[in-house]
């Protein structure tokens, strides 16, 4: 057995693939219809500063640029290949991959962000004070996002994509743990991680809560703003909580930072089979290779 790993990976699904996120690049593995895993790197994107990301709160922001930049550029590659087409470079491009971002964000802020905050007010009207009406914004917030994971978990396609979320957990646990990446190594750990965005998620959906708080709701205009204008701050302190939970030496602060969100993993992760575990251990080697070696 190999000593543990002073490195930290993190990682993403993809369809019929796995990109892993070391400090220096991210790769991905992606099976091919012909049952070939085609390897990839993906640089990180600009927004990567080694300065900047030195500095609390704004890494968390930055983070989360380069992450939602890599991840779609990853995710793009991975549905052309597992179609068995010709990847154009070109639909990566940065217009292109900047109007595709800008109108995910613009959904998701919608619809976890701003329409909770909506529904929340009618809570004013039976008598709810603000203390009370910014948690039910929160539940309502949470109950979204559960939601909208359980539907779109509900499809075969993204069952599959959650079998490669588990096989891409167990492979960053066995390299960290110092085990030999093999399907009967990587099988011994769990298929949630307490690094995992979803843990993440969910924390954010608690800050929002406490952020929310501070701010009026009586002029409907600067209400939806704060909403948006917010999101990148209250992303910035999640992520600085997220970091302390994972590092932190004290167990109630690990159970209470990352318990809820391995919870909610339950549902975006699943056992994966053999050949979703050989394409996790594959991208973990790459991974490796280039930030290691």
């Amino acid at each position: 057995m190999s000593e543990k790993s002073q490195n930290t990976y993190g990682g993403q699904a993809l369809i019929e693939g796995v990109m892993i996120r070391g400090k220096k690049t991210a790769v991905l593995s992606v099976r091919s219809p012909e049952g070939e895993i085609i390897r990839k790197e993906v640089k990180f994107s600009r927004f990567y500063n080694p300065k900047l990301l030195k500095i609390p709160l704004i890494r968390g922001i930055l983070n989360l640029i380069d992450s939602l930049i890599v991840g779609t550029k990853a995710l793009n590659y991975s549905a052309v290949v597992a179609e068995g087409k010709d990847y154009d470079e070109k639909s990566n491009s940065g217009f292109n991959l900047g109007i595709l971002i800008l109108i995910s964000l613009t959904i998701a802020i919608g619809l976890f962000f701003v329409t909770p905050a909506l529904i929340s007010q009618l809570f004013e009207k039976i008598g709810f004070n603000k203390i009370m009406i910014s948690i039910s914004e929160g539940i309502l917030r949470l109950i979204l996002v559960i939601s909208y994971i359980f539907v779109i978990g509900l499809s075969k396609d993204i069952k599959r994509v959650f079998q490669y979320h588990g096989a891409e957990h167990m492979a960053v646990w066995a390299h960290e743990d110092g085990k030999e990446l093999t399907k009967d190594s990587i099988s011994n750990y769990t298929k949630e991680h307490p690094r995992c965005g979803t843990s993440f998620i969910l924390i954010v959906v608690m800050v929002s809560i406490v952020v929310f708080m501070f701010f009026p709701r009586e002029n409907i205009i600067l209400f939806i703003i704060s909403r948006i204008v917010l999101v990148p701050v209250i992303a910035g302190i999640s992520y600085e909580l997220l970091k302390f939970g994972s590092k932190s030496r004290f167990k109630l602060f690990k159970t209470l930072l990352n318990g809820p969100g391995i919870l909610i993993q339950k549902i975006t992760t699943r056992e994966p089979e053999d050949d979703q575990m050989d394409v996790a251990i594959d991208s973990m080697n790459y991974a490796i290779e280039l930030n290691e070696n």
